[in-house]
């Protein structure tokens, strides 16, 4: 019987098919265009070079049915009616509603097409039709309506209602005397989209004749026993009542980059932004909501006209700003102070131009979450979390799509999560989106309600005039959850009224897909570490001089947080939008290089000065190209030429965090410690490091006695990389079965000296070269591996593997505002899902009095199974950038051995690697401030000077608490304020001779205002 119900489904789509043709009263083919100066008609092909390909013609609109365009261009194209952007065509928005034109007056038509499909596949540049097409709309209602009815007869799982459906709409179909007469019958065939496939693929094909329109007599027929009909279908709704609720939220995902470069984002969102606008005009229960500044930003640039249409939806509630970043970042590879500043800009930026912030966080498909983020919205006024990308995780289902999400320092958010079937986040308004969305929310114990974002993304142009017809019919079906548009927000705020009782998830949210984004595309991402470190050296010093270009510095900080977007900085884009990013990073480094110019620098014959950029005190080390002699206070610096022909300078002396001190250049001749080679051991007071004839190395702790590694560490492994789908985003399980190891072709002595020593490995597998430097200081206990690789292969992932001694069921990772602990074991299919792992700067593995770090400068692909702790050092796919990192690259990572496992000193050893001193030419006598912390378990995250005073932004680190005294010396401090990331006050803090206390909780980020 169900299988007869199926056949009877496919028999009323048919059967209504027959009714569309009846729906249009005329068809008028516009055949005359410009294509810029030249006069063309349709068909024409287009040169793909000129893009957008732009389109004109003027078109008297009268005032008498629905006018519609509809066309295709050859590509996406916007659609611009008096010279304002108004809709677009695509394959979602076959037609444009021209009805607020119909004035019988001219009016112009402008259509600006690139020839792509949405995603970004080549498109023939052919302008193959336009037609302004007349609706009969009662008779367009009544297909909508019995179309839905049909859907919810294919989506239903309640058998009786179905079967009486069925059985209603063939009552009422097959009651209509439409005529099947030959002469009149091939009249309506070309309209009739059930039978396209049965009149266009025989072997020979026929011109059929076309009239259009619907004789009085029939369309009053059709109405009258669709009236009937339908107060039948809606009678069964006492029956069949309504179950739970589905709120609708319009929205249309637009990735700002992937598989088009930003250049075609800004157009899609002129497209997209235009079709909304235009659907809020027609509907008023119609609610569009969109995330990201940086789309708002662009789109006031583009068309201000949209801009200010925006804003008064946005006042009359029809429009909603929702997320408060500046872009849907990723959530794996910014650093803490990244994240923030992505709701500081975006949350600013809402409040200046729209009058509110947001209080939900927006992130439908970034690749998995932060642990430090739930800190990061509380601060930022939010409340709520939304997201859909953890119903991608290819072995566990996460167990809640409704609980709060504890945060590493306590802080806690509502998470909400939806899954439809049918889209996902860009859902349809239709049966299937609403059943499929209601059914599989798994906690309707603590909700009665759920909701779906409806709309096509990524160019698509958001929700359709269709969706919103739908939206009128689905609200009166039978069986079918409640709908209703809402905002976010509203949604959020009422979900919270009804969820007193919510279960905890007390972790990060780890994604088990795309794993391999945490590694590919690493020149990008290396560029991206280097220009965080820059901004915040270069706010520093602004801050401390008084530079006056915060300003400035903003607008770089806002290049940053773009590139920083969920398919950019993770490496799942095209080739172009990576030329375009590299160039970004670059522009920006050297912006921002250039800002701490303007400090006095005087006598420049004479010093050089050194800063420190980092949270805790490093020794003096730095490297010139020339060979000087140098002294601090009377102290000479150690001078050695390097294996590399620089010169490194070195003296046992520290400078404080964010300091500058003097280096005096001595007039007298200069005096090098020239390097000596010899057989002794590559080993100091500290350690010893055995290297082996293959290139890997293993380390002997001198005071435990304890070698680190089981047999040799740092073993280059290469593995087979192709994933069952998703290229550039994902490492499977699978590629362990593949690898083998690369072994070194030459091991060499280059540097031996009073400072340090340092071995070059050279090794060649096919078309691929790495050179790497094991470099040992004399007074230190790590080691060093400085890379470069020339790399020539496809489908690869290169990682190195240390085998350690270490027994410890978990290990520690940095998240750069604190640590996560995870799992070493294999126990449950979860910790198994886990074999690649995020960390920002280190990994720890200890036992109680023994362990071992991986310190790194800008990879973040980890991996620790059992005792083995593996870095993933380059992976390299195949779509959709098909050469992803080939070539150059050049990045350090280190092992250090640990007695105790101390968190602080990880951290500070992991911070002077990825901050050392910068080298400035003369000096300055400028009084700057002098900030000082009395204790080593905080980073700071940022120091900056606003029109407000000074901005100090730390984090606790380690996990403990306690009173925390901060001290900024050669200033007089008046106020100390307390506040969140956004700088709102949250209450004073007392002061004495310019220094204050501060109660400090475990993992907190504090930021705090100093006028």
């Amino acid at each position: 019987m169900i299988r007869r119900l199926d056949f009877e489904i496919r028999h009323l789509k048919r059967l209504l098919g027959e009714l569309t043709p009846y729906s249009i009263i005329k068809k008028t083919p516009l055949f005359n265009w410009k294509y810029f100066d030249l006069d063309i008609t349709f068909p024409y092909k287009w040169d793909e070079e000129k893009i957008p390909a732009i389109f004109e013609t003027t078109v008297k609109l009268e005032r008498k049915n629905p006018t519609y365009l509809s066309g295709w261009f050859g590509g996406e194209s916007l659609v611009k009616v008096d010279n304002k952007p108004y809709g677009e065509i695509n394959v979602y928005h076959s037609m444009v509603n021209l009805s607020p034109f119909c004035d019988n007056s001219v009016h112009s038509i402008k259509i600006e097409t690139v020839p792509r499909t949405l995603f970004g596949k080549k498109e023939e540049p052919l302008f193959k039709e336009a037609y302004l097409i007349e609706f009969d709309n009662e008779i367009k209602k009544v297909i909508n309506y019995t179309s839905n009815v049909i859907k919810l007869c294919e989506e239903t799982k309640n058998e009786p209602l179905r079967k009486k459906l069925v059985e209603l709409t063939n009552q009422f179909l097959y009651s209509i005397n439409n005529s099947h007469s030959t002469s009149h019958f091939i009249t309506k065939v070309t309209e009739n989209p059930t039978i396209e496939y049965d009149i266009t693929t025989t072997w020979s094909t026929i011109d059929f004749p076309v009239s259009y329109g619907i004789t009085p007599e029939l369309k009053n027929e059709i109405l009258n026993k669709f009236t009937s009909y339908k107060e039948t279908i809606e009678s069964l709704n006492k029956i069949f009542p309504k179950i739970g609720k589905v709120f609708l939220v319009g929205h249309a995902h637009i990735d700002y980059a992937w598989l088009w470069p930003i250049e075609e984002t800004k157009r899609k969102i002129l497209r997209t932004f235009a079709n909304a606008i235009q659907l809020a005009k027609r509907y008023p229960y119609f609610i569009f909501t969109q995330s990201s500044a940086q789309m708002y930003e662009d789109l006031e640039k583009e068309s201000p006209e949209l801009f200010k249409e925006i804003k008064q939806l946005i006042k009359s509630g029809q429009w909603e700003p929702v997320g408060g970043m500046w872009i849907e970042s990723d959530c794996n590879i910014p650093g803490t102070e990244s994240l923030i500043r992505q709701f500081y800009y975006g949350q600013k930026y809402f409040t200046q131009k729209f009058g509110k912030q947001s209080r939900v966080c927006w992130l439908p498909d970034a690749f998995g979450f932060s642990w430090i983020l739930p800190q990061i919205l509380k601060e930022s006024n939010i409340d709520f979390f939304i997201t859909t990308k953890l119903n991608w995780n290819e072995a566990n289902e996460f167990p809640y799509d409704l609980c709060k999400w504890r945060g590493i320092d306590g802080s806690e958010v509502i998470f909400f999560s939806f899954n439809n079937e049918e889209g996902g986040y860009g859902g349809n308004i239709s049966p299937k989106t609403i059943y499929s969305t209601w059914n599989n929310f798994k906690q309707k114990d603590l909700s009665s309600f759920t909701m779906v974002s409806v709309g096509y993304g990524d160019g698509g142009g958001g929700p359709t005039e269709e969706m919103c017809e739908n939206y009128l019919v689905i609200k009166r079906l039978p069986d079918l959850p409640v709908v209703e548009f809402s905002k976010v927000e509203d949604f959020c705020l009422n979900l919270q009224k009804e969820t007193s009782k919510l279960p905890v998830w007390d972790n990060e949210l780890y994604l088990e897909l795309h794993r391999g984004t945490l590694s590919s595309q690493s020149k990008i991402k290396r560029l991206h570490k280097k220009a965080e470190n820059a901004i915040f050296e270069t706010e520093v010093l602004n801050a401390l001089f008084n530079l006056e270009k915060q300003s400035e510095i903003d607008e770089i900080w806002k290049r940053i947080l773009t590139v920083e977007f969920h398919d950019i900085l993770p490496g799942s884009s095209i080739k172009e939008v990576y030329k375009e990013t590299e160039k970004t990073l670059n522009k920006s480094i050297h912006l921002l290089n250039e800002i701490p110019q303007n400090i006095h620098f005087d006598d420049k014959e004479n010093y050089f000065t050194l800063f420190n950029p980092s949270s805790y005190k490093q020794k003096i080390r730095f490297i010139l190209p020339e060979a000087l002699t140098l002294k601090f206070r009377n102290k000479q610096l150690n001078c050695i030429k390097t294996y590399d022909g620089k010169y490194l300078y070195a003296l046992n002396e520290y400078v404080e965090s964010l300091d500058l001190i003097d280096i005096k250049i001595e007039k007298v001749g200069k005096q090098i410690q020239k390097s000596f080679y010899t057989d002794e051991n590559f080993e100091n007071a500290y350690i010893k490091v055995q290297i082996n004839n293959d290139g890997t190395f293993n380390v002997y702790h001198k005071k435990l006695k304890k070698w680190l590694f089981n047999d040799r560490g740092n073993v280059l492994m290469l593995y087979k990389d192709i994933p069952y789908f998703w290229e550039n985003w994902d490492i499977d399980f699978h590629h362990f079965k593949s690898g083998h190891q690369i072994k070194a072709n030459s091991v060499e002595y280059v540097e031996i000296n009073n400072l340090r020593k340092v071995i070059r490995i050279n090794y060649k597998f096919e078309e691929t070269e790495i050179t790497q430097f094991y470099i040992l200081w004399n007074d230190s206990d790590i080691l060093e591996i400085k890379t470069e690789i020339n790399w020539h292969h496809r489908r690869s992932i290169l990682k190195a593997i240390f085998p350690t001694n270490v027994f410890s069921r978990y290990a520690k990772f940095d998240i750069d505002g604190g640590y996560i602990i995870r799992p070493t074991h294999q126990n449950t299919n979860f910790e198994q899902a886990r074999f690649e792992v995020m960390a920002q700067r280190w990994v720890n593995l200890s036992e109680y009095d023994f362990g071992v770090s991986l310190i790194n400068d800008g990879k973040y692909g980890h991996g620790v199974s059992n005792s083995t702790i593996s870095l993933t050092l380059i992976k390299a796919g195949i779509y959709p950038d098909f050469f992803s990192d080939e070539g150059r690259h050049e990045f350090s990572y280190a092992i250090k051995p640990n007695e105790k496992e101390d968190i602080v000193e990880i951290t500070k050893t992991a911070e002077i690697f990825n901050r050392p001193l910068k080298v400035f030419r003369g000096r300055t006598k400028e009084n700057f401030p002098r900030l000082q912390l009395s204790k080593e378990n905080f980073r700071i995250l940022s120091f900056r000077r606003t029109e407000k005073g000074y901005v100090l932004r730390i984090v606790e680190i380690a996990g403990s608490s306690g009173k925390l005294k901060v001290s900024l010396k050669n200033t007089n401090i008046s106020k100390v304020y307390l506040t969140n990331i956004l700088e709102e006050v949250k209450k004073e803090l007392e002061t004495k001779d310019n220094s204050f206390e501060l109660n400090f909780k475990p993992f907190k980020i504090y930021t705090i205002l100093i006028k």
